[in-house]
């Protein structure tokens, strides 16, 4: 009942914001993309810091957004997610990435099997999984209306015992030029298509954004819920493989799963805020006549330099629970001692399980800025800061009930030196370093344009070295049936890579990626589903083809990705991954842009990974490899002012091919069905 009175609440809530008036048609000065690819966006011509938009060159929409990076609070302007075309894949797993591996359901644990593509591990490794659920400050996008906006999102597949749902909600305002407050609010529910697989997300927040003449603040308030029915994959895959062997019925609920009545819960919520004074006087004094002067603002005015000041408070709670007897016949208990030191048989457990632990941050962050422009010669902008981090954890403890709590904490200064305008060079460099874990970060990225046959050519060129504590838990883990504390090394990355975007032609878009990783003292979880380090490094090497084609109405879209890693036992990953989108795109009597299709993702065969709930990580295998199995969705897309609505029908090829047909293993693709979406947006 809870869910419906909240999607009522929410739904009315956006409501407030429409009245009867003709909406403004929004307009934009370049076309949307699909995501960031770097904090500074060569593509859009929205100014950051002080600048104003020169009205002559740029169309003023009346909705524009950004995003903020999460230490200095620094804007990163980006066009909003509008886009007429493909509207389906920003509703499905799939869509997240050119091979993505998850349990079958949204809002399921997930991971990209594009290395390159992958997060940075966090503190609280439980919640790594959920990355495409989940919010940071960095993922949130602020907006500045000058009419009030709210957009309502809702897709649905399957139906009855197989149903999942995602319902989005989204309300902001201006209340005047300078605030704008904003709510999310974001709710899963998902059935699954096999025993003991459902999984439950509500999240919202509040957001706020202060932009004056020489005062910015961000504020963001999250809550996150997910509640995960576990079942460990199903426990035979020979249904999925050889389903005459088993004389299996076609009903995917009559697959035995290797758990029941097993759930993972995360609770968890963050508290930030970043502000941004600049300093320097913005008024300058003119002549009204011979005898009386004024005060007036500066023309196109750039402060000497801004006090940024960040205070980021998170916590994260992680709780696994069961009631399933056949536990034991899972995880081999865990041997004790008896007073002389003596290890002694150990009585199965019951089964029953109920273990806790948890995470607590507060982090404040200190920086002093000298603004890029502000004297004709300071061609660049530099940053110094100090952060301070204080961590808290907690533990299942030697007896039932208690628990273990330990505190570290993590001194970190750095600076960034940057240059963010010009057309043919633009770079970013930084480096920190932490004094009391011995973490460290050099980064680099060198942007650059050049004429080739008149046309434009875009090079970038990013390079990282970095030296990363392994985690409280990844070091320290109890519970009821696993648990070490293991001595790990501080795991050393260093990448170097690029891309080019060639010219843009009618016929043609190329897009071309690349890069090298040397990993050394890797933690990965081995084929026993425990931790491990590697000893010495591992090199992986990734090129990326983005290749796109145009006819008239026809469009050919693909993404290849072809990855070798330097040892299989440890970063197993698909040689080749591929996203094939063919379609015809047109316009209905003027208004109505309809786009018709089938896509495909692809990725050869390998060792792919499986997931273990005891840990919520993915885990190394060598028991199947499995691949070559193309994910084939035929779909429509319809877009007509302000609202999109799809239909699809997901996994066309279910029951054909080799019918290897695993997202992860023991974890089968979902079989064929029939999925819809809809957005509907507010300007008013």
């Amino acid at each position: 009942m809870k869910k419906y009175i909240l999607a009522a609440l929410v739904f009315s809530m956006s409501f407030l914001a429409v009245n009867a008036q003709d909406r403004p048609k929004v307009q934009r000065t370049s076309p949307p993309v699909a995501g960031i690819d770097s904090l500074h966006l060569d593509s859009i011509n929205f100014p950051t810091g002080k600048n104003i938009i020169d009205t002559v060159k740029n169309v003023v929409p009346n909705i524009f957004a950004w995003k903020i990076t999460p230490r200095l609070g620094e804007r990163i302007f980006l066009p909003r997610d509008t886009m007429p075309q493909n509207f389906h894949n920003s509703m499905l797993v799939d869509g997240a990435g050119v091979a993505m591996g998850y349990l079958g359901n949204v809002g399921s644990p997930a991971q990209s099997k594009i290395f390159f593509e992958r997060p940075e591990a966090s503190r609280f490794m439980f919640l790594d999984g959920l990355y495409l659920w989940r919010k940071d400050p960095e993922d949130q996008l602020f907006l500045n209306t000058k009419v009030p906006y709210s957009n309502i999102k809702y897709q649905s597949g399957g139906g009855g015992e197989r149903q999942e749902q995602r319902f989005q909600g989204e309300l902001s305002m201006n209340m005047g030029k300078k605030l704008n407050v904003g709510f999310d609010f974001d709710y899963i529910y998902s059935r699954g298509f096999y025993n003991s697989q459902s999984n439950k997300g509500i999240s919202y927040d509040f957001y706020a954004s202060y932009i004056g003449d020489k005062y910015k603040m961000h504020a963001f308030f999250h809550n996150n819920n997910f509640t995960i029915l576990e079942n460990g994959g199903i426990a035979d895959s020979t249904y999925i493989l050889n389903p005459d062997a088993v004389r299996y019925t076609g009903n995917t609920l009559d697959i035995p799963t290797r758990m029941q009545d097993t759930r993972n819960k995360i609770r968890g919520r963050h508290l930030y805020v970043t502000n941004r004074y600049d300093l320097g006087n913005d008024m300058e004094e003119y002549a009204i006549n011979d005898s009386v002067t004024g005060l007036r603002k500066k023309k196109d005015y750039i402060p000497l330099a801004s006090a940024i000041l960040t205070t980021h408070y998170t916590d994260q709670r992680r709780g696994i629970t069961s009631g399933f007897s056949g536990l034991d016949d899972l995880y081999k208990p865990t041997p004790t001692e008896n007073a002389n030191g003596e290890i002694i048989e150990q009585n199965k457990y019951s089964g029953y399980i109920d273990d806790y632990m948890a995470y607590y941050s507060f982090k404040n962050t200190l920086a002093l800025a000298m603004n890029e422009g502000f004297r004709n010669w300071t061609k660049f902008g530099l940053t110094a800061f100090i952060e301070y981090d204080m961590r808290k954890y907690s533990r299942p403890g030697g007896l039932p009930g208690l628990h273990t709590r330990e505190s570290e904490n993590s001194l970190t200064i750095g600076g960034v030196l940057s240059k963010e305008k010009g057309k043919y060079l633009r770079y970013r460099a930084s480096g920190e370093f932490d004094f009391i874990n011995s973490d460290y970060k050099l980064e680099g990225e060198v942007t650059t344009m050049f004429s080739l046959w008149g046309k434009n050519i875009s090079a970038k060129a990013n390079a990282y070295a970095k030296g990363i504590s392994p985690s409280y838990f990844q070091r320290t883990f109890s519970s009821k049936y696993w648990n070490w504390n293991e001595d790990f090394n501080n795991t050393q990355r260093v990448y170097v890579g690029g891309e080019i975007i060639f010219p843009e032609f009618s016929f043609s878009r190329t897009r071309l990626r690349g890069g090298v990783e040397n990993v050394t003292d890797y933690i990965y979880y081995g084929t026993d589903r425990l931790v491990h380090q590697k000893s010495g490094s591992v090199q992986v090497v990734s090129f990326r083809l983005d290749q796109d084609f145009q006819a008239g109405i026809f469009h050919w879209d693909n993404q290849v990705v072809y990855q070798v890693t330097g040892d299989k036992d440890v970063i197993p990953l698909p040689t080749l991954s591929v996203y094939s989108n063919i379609y015809l795109t047109t316009k209905i009597a003027k208004v109505l842009t309809l786009q018709l299709g089938a896509d495909v993702h692809y990725h050869s065969k390998y060792y792919m990974p499986g997931y273990e709930p005891l840990t919520m990580q993915f885990y190394n295998q060598k028991n199947m490899e499995i691949g070559n199995f193309p994910v084939v969705n035929a779909y429509l897309n319809l877009h007509l002012k302000y609202t999109r609505f799809f239909m699809m029908m997901y996994n066309v090829a279910d029951g054909m091919g080799n019918a290897e047909s695993f997202s992860l293993y023991r974890y089968p693709i979902n079989p064929r069905g029939f999925k819809l979406g809809i957005s509907w947006q507010f300007n008013n």
